[in-house]
């Protein structure tokens, strides 16, 4: 697996989670903080001018993150 790809896994991964409601969230004993997902990006589709691979995540609150992936090995 190469960084894009797990991007892509990722992205997925907060994908779903954004689309789960609180029971979900208990279900998988994950805390509920993780259901304020509202958008999730790739670099690329939130047109950052980098070409590392990683993901903008937005939150209800308004927050935003920045989630840089590096391989590392």
């Amino acid at each position: 697996m190469n960084d894009h790809e797990f991007q892509e896994a990722l992205k997925t991964l907060l994908d779903d989670l954004a689309c789960m409601d609180a029971d979900d969230l208990d279900q998988f004993d994950l805390p509920d903080d993780l259901g304020g997902i509202e958008h999730v990006r790739t670099f690329a589709e939130a047109g950052l001018l980098t070409r590392n691979a990683g993901l903008v995540v937005e939150t209800a609150d308004g927050g935003e993150y920045q989630v840089t992936i590096v391989r590392s090995r």
